[in-house]
């Protein structure tokens, strides 16, 4: 975990090993059924947040779709468990594996449309799966969805240390693929297309391919909370699960990766503390939004990357205000 922050030293190294001691020590502090499943159900968001935030902040493909991931590994995962008998521990990787067929499907139409055009037609996908799950009961379940699937496992603990290491790997590997040669080539989609091309670089197979790694890692989230839940029905297919992959990412950091941990726990924590306002929840979630994003417009944890001065996960930004802030001074120092 020590190469999700690069730069700075000592204070990333303390963060680093203070947030792994935490996660490994927790079941210490406490072995509360319903804490632990709080601290799962946040692992699992932060994998899905990080997938969106891998296509959106990063490649640039700002997505309203990626229930469609979610919710399509979570049924194929539980289908090849109620239906085939086969062990969780096979049957998440395999719903992640389908989640990039349905990434380079979903890519297809990013190749004539861009930009806002895109973004509204990625709600569709997700709201026309819905309907077709709900219409088709004897594979699907219908309106009831898919009951009686293997849990991850009878003990809280395992599958706590499950969540974990799933978040874990999956933060890790997206982080290094974005500080990679071909995270660079997606950042370049991203900043300007049209230049990227000119360049000589084929965006449609880079966007194809973003597609299919957003994909696979929202399906393994998908695949992780039908097993989680021994339960998969239509509503995973909802807008809200899109948009809180959405307010998670950018309540870390959009274009980070890593923010996504830290926008999931945030999120988690909150929805616990208003759970017993049930009816204003929604509102009370958004007027807190709005006052985080107020004073935390670039994310929580970019704020604490420039506080600290330090890179954080896929976010170069000291370096880019560095260069701002060059270029300003040298033009203000002109006659």
């Amino acid at each position: 975990m020590s190469q999700y922050l690069k730069g700075g030293g000592s204070v990333k190294r303390v963060l680093v090993f203070a947030s792994l001691i935490l996660l490994t020590l927790f079941p210490a502090i406490t072995t509360d059924y319903y804490v632990l499943s709080i601290l799962i159900s946040a692992n699992i968001f932060a994998v899905f947040a990080a997938s969106w935030d891998i296509l959106a902040g990063v490649t640039g493909q700002f997505s309203f779709g990626q229930a469609l991931f979610f919710g399509v590994a979570a049924y194929m995962s539980g289908a090849l468990n109620l239906y085939l008998g086969l062990p969780p521990w096979l049957t998440i990787p395999l719903g992640g594996a389908f989640g990039v067929v349905v990434g380079f499907l979903v890519g297809l139409p990013s190749l004539r449309l861009k930009g806002r055009y895109f973004t509204i037609t990625s709600v569709i996908f997700p709201t026309i799966l819905g309907i077709i799950i709900v219409e088709y009961p004897e594979i699907t379940g219908g309106e009831t969805g898919l009951y009686g699937l293997s849990p991850i496992s009878s003990d809280i603990l395992v599958t706590y240390y499950g969540s974990v290491l799933l978040m874990l790997a999956s933060i890790y590997l997206l982080v290094r693929l974005a500080n990679s040669n071909l995270g660079l080539v997606f950042k370049s989609i991203r900043e300007d297309e049209d230049a990227a091309e000119a360049t000589g670089i084929n965006t449609t197979k880079y966007k194809f391919l973003s597609f299919a790694i957003s994909g696979f890692f929202a399906g393994l989230a998908g695949g992780f909370q039908a097993h989680l839940l021994m339960f998969v029905g239509s509503y995973v297919f909802n807008v809200f699960y899109s948009l809180q992959a959405m307010v998670t990412a950018a309540l870390g950091g959009i274009g980070t990766i890593i923010g996504s941990v830290g926008g999931s726990y945030l999120m988690s924590i909150l929805n616990e503390i208003l759970r017993d306002v049930l009816y204003f929840r929604v509102l009370i979630t958004a007027i807190l939004m709005l006052i985080i994003f107020r004073y935390f417009p670039m994310g929580i944890m970019r704020k604490i990357a420039i506080r600290f001065k330090i890179s954080i996960g896929s976010w170069r930004g000291l370096e880019e205000l560095k260069r701002i802030k060059d270029g300003h001074n040298s033009r203000s120092q002109r006659p």
